[in-house]
């Protein structure tokens, strides 16, 4: 039986409007709690963010958020892992290079950063993701060290325009999640290190834990279980290292799946 479960939320364990089912998650946390076995999400979403989602539900739940980069749990910082200032503005350079028109959001341990002037809709969808952010002129007056940068691309260009950042993939973990979203992160972080790290704090192994997602940048995530589980309108690249398809994330799927491996299949 696994000791860790962890989850993706986008596409995985929240539904299309980006909630969930309450009720649900609340008993299957008190069952997991009684059998003591562990529950963390692992996101883009910014760790406060996860919180306002959430909310009290979050109580003993880790939260892995920042595209892995940051691990909170009770209002507890227990992980962070950024990249230098410099590494960052230089990217920002870049990206603006390969298309102005990109939406970027960068992250630093205590805000989010996006530009003033994109549109509402754009506004909309950060505030989706971060919960702490902070809309700016220019985002070169970032003076801190920064745990990700995230690109969204409204054409879908991301598998395109992560090879014009070939030359930062020594330095930096980039991935196009998806054809709208590139996560860019220092170079040991990805979900998958995180969550090791994650595993080794708890002393439990790959062989006890069950992981969930949808999402390219799922696939580290997969390497550190033995249970590895995808959403039926994950990517198939995902599908295909999956030893479990559930039902999609419109229909409880994670939560369903757990209580069928937990035996409850009436609830």
């Amino acid at each position: 039986m696994f000791k860790l479960v962890v989850t993706d939320m986008d596409g995985t364990f929240l539904n299309s409007e980006s909630t969930f089912n309450r009720e649900k998650f609340q008993s299957l946390l008190s069952e997991l709690k009684d059998k003591g076995i562990r529950f963390a999400f692992c996101t883009g979403k910014q760790n406060e963010r996860v919180d306002a989602i959430v909310g009290d539900l979050t109580q003993d739940v880790f939260i892995i958020g920042d595209s892995a980069s940051r691990i909170k749990i009770n209002d507890m910082n227990i992980y962070a892992k950024t990249f230098s200032n410099q590494l960052g503005l230089q990217l920002i350079k870049r990206i603006k290079h390969i298309d102005e028109h990109l939406v970027m959001i960068v992250c630093t341990e205590g805000m989010a950063y996006a530009e003033n002037h994109i549109s509402e809709k754009e506004r909309q969808m950060v505030l989706g993701s971060y919960e702490k952010v902070t809309f700016v002129e220019d985002l070169n007056m970032i003076d801190q060290d920064m745990l990700k940068i995230t690109i969204f691309d409204i054409q879908g260009q991301c598998f395109e325009h992560v090879k014009g950042l070939n030359k930062y993939e020594d330095d930096l973990y980039i991935v196009a999640a998806e054809e709208n979203w590139i996560d860019i992160t220092h170079k040991d972080v990805d979900k998958g290190k995180t969550i090791r790290f994650l595993q080794q704090l708890l002393n439990i192994s790959s062989e006890e834990t069950i992981v969930f997602g949808d999402g390219l940048n799922d696939i580290p995530l997969f390497e550190t279980a033995r249970y590895k589980v995808a959403m039926d309108n994950a990517y198939p690249e995902l599908k295909r290292n999956a030893n479990l398809i559930a039902i999609n994330n419109d229909r409880d799927g994670v939560i369903e799946t757990l209580n069928t491996l937990l035996g409850n299949e009436d609830k």
